[in-house]
């Protein structure tokens, strides 16, 4: 089928066209005499006939008629002109359809040290300090490239309020799933529902966007507590400034798991006034998460702020756990160019009991550890950040959103805007409770303990401390380039003792550090 374009202008002109050739066919047509002929004298009235006037009858409707097919095309045309929000997007406000292609491009390149106390003897598989557990290839640290999310999707809205979004990562050259869902948001009523695949309700940082964060990775305390994408059902309710949301997710996303068990009911709360000159936000949400009778290897783990490397230094290893529970808080301030956020989660998990009888087809055979009562661990971040050239960073629907640069690169003499962050970000995955028996119970020296006690009760764990900063270069609103520098602090976790085997303190106290600088280049629609 070809393709039409009509400009507003034209209209005019084919009206005008079409009006003189009908006018002068019908002219020619009927024996019409030319103007000098027809002349009156002065004083004189000429007569219409009845002829001339059917046929100026006929030529108002030949005109009429060819303006409302010019009108109909008109709004043909305008139905298949798309309209460009990062991504050409189709309206048609007649039927409430909607269509919008959508994406996202991110390329991360990073570079790690490695701890100083890396050596040869201790980055091969250990047989006296735990195994492979406690061990670290370094040529998993260094310098690293990936692409850290390569997606493709599409958005829009269906008749009666209904929506949809669908999005398929292809990064690291295998298929991964995004948000899948089916959204209906009644005209007019405060509350909405979500069904399909999407974040449980995990926080402010990890519900927003990864094209919105402040740096190239979450905060560690998602990446350590398993927080993502479950599939599940998601009532929301807006009532001025407060905004509520309950969810029941499936413990797991899309994948080819039958677990029929594990599942997570979800809650947030968010409160975000207007005040003090900017927009406020405080924010608290929970998670009761089950794991089922095929799943109770759980194993609590964080990188180094990177994602171009697999290496953890903090880990509890495949741990019996039934059931966790999460409760975290939020709060926020934007103030013009200034942001000031901080954000932290607990987490309880309630372990298997000692001899407690485990279902034929549990596959947590891997776990020969079992802490004594429940285990807890916590994480946080503090965050500010500020936008050199005047932008303020975007705030929309209780998450982090776009920011609208003010002068984009390449207009008005504009180079996009420059944003400066700092951040400091804990976790702590120790617990008394892994370390039961061994050093615990004999006077907490390394030396009095055997490998196996070690490898049992110390090899576990551990905390990380982030001292971050990044500088952000948005050159226009769907481009944006990241550089950040971060300082890892360790203390403990598996790798503590043969870093350092000849110390006489605790495993749990040995700390040692690296640092990293990484880049990431970004483009979404």
């Amino acid at each position: 089928m070809g393709k039409i374009i009509v400009k507003t202008n034209s209209k005019l002109l084919l009206l005008a066209t079409a009006s003189l050739f009908a006018f002068g066919s019908a002219a020619q047509a009927q024996g019409v005499p030319a103007p000098a002929d027809t002349a009156e004298a002065p004083g004189e009235t000429v007569e219409t006939t009845t002829d001339q006037a059917a046929e100026m009858e006929f030529l108002k409707a030949q005109v009429e008629a060819l303006q409302a097919q010019v009108e109909q095309l008109s709004g043909r045309v305008t139905k298949a002109e798309p309209s460009w929000k990062g991504a050409p997007q189709w309206l048609d406000k007649d039927s409430g359809w909607s269509f919008k292609v959508r994406g996202r491009f991110q390329w991360d390149t990073a570079y790690l040290t490695e701890p100083d106390q890396l050596t040869a003897a201790n980055s091969a598989p250990s047989t006296t300090n735990g195994g492979a557990f406690s061990t670290v290839n370094p040529r998993n640290l260094g310098f690293n490239s990936r692409i850290r999310r390569l997606r493709l999707g599409v958005e829009g809205k269906l008749p009666s309020d209904f929506g949809y979004k669908f999005e398929a990562d292809f990064a690291n050259a295998s298929v991964g799933f995004g948000d899948v869902i089916l959204t209906y948001s009644p005209t007019g009523k405060p509350w909405n529902i979500a069904l399909g695949n999407q974040e449980s309700l995990d926080g402010l940082e990890q519900i927003t966007s990864s094209r919105f964060i402040s740096f190239m990775e979450r905060s560690q305390f998602n990446d350590a507590f398993n927080n993502t994408r479950r599939l599940g059902v998601n009532f929301g309710y807006v009532s001025n400034a407060f905004r509520l949301n309950l969810g029941v997710f499936v413990n797991h996303s899309i994948d080819a798991t039958f677990n029929n068990e594990g599942w997570i009911g979800a809650a947030r709360l968010v409160y975000a006034p207007q005040a003090m000159g900017g927009q406020l936000h405080f924010g608290v949400n929970y998670q009761h998460r089950e794991y089922g009778s095929q799943f109770h290897s759980v194993n609590y783990q964080a990188r180094p702020f990177q994602q171009t490397t697999d290496v953890r230094f903090v880990q509890t290893g495949a741990l019996p756990v039934n059931s966790d529970d999460i409760i975290g808080l939020e709060a926020l301030g934007i103030f013009g160019p200034l942001h000031v956020t901080a954000e932290g989660q607990y987490l309880s998990a309630k372990n298997l009991k000692a001899g407690e009888v485990l279902s034929p087809l549990d596959r947590s055979s891997a776990s020969t550890f079992t802490p004594t009562g429940r285990t807890s661990f916590w994480g946080g971040y503090a965050e500010i950040g500020y936008f050199f050239t005047g932008e303020t960073r975007g705030y929309k629907e209780g998450t982090w959103d776009r920011t609208k640069v003010l002068k984009p690169l390449g207009k008005d003499g504009g180079w996009g805007a420059l944003q400066g962050n700092l951040r400091v970000d804990y976790l702590k995955l120790n617990d008394k409770s892994l370390r039961q028996g061994g050093t615990n119970n004999l006077a907490g020296l390394y030396t009095t303990a055997t490998p196996a006690q070690i490898a049992t009760n110390f090899l576990r764990g551990g905390e990380q401390l982030g001292l971050q900063g990044s500088l952000i270069w948005i050159p226009q609103d769907y481009v944006r380039f990241i550089l950040q520098y971060v300082h890892t602090e360790i203390t403990g976790g598996p790798l503590a003792a043969v870093m350092d085997p000849t110390s006489t303190k605790l495993v749990t106290e040995r700390s040692y550090g690296i640092d990293s600088v990484g880049v990431r280049a970004q483009f979404d629609f």
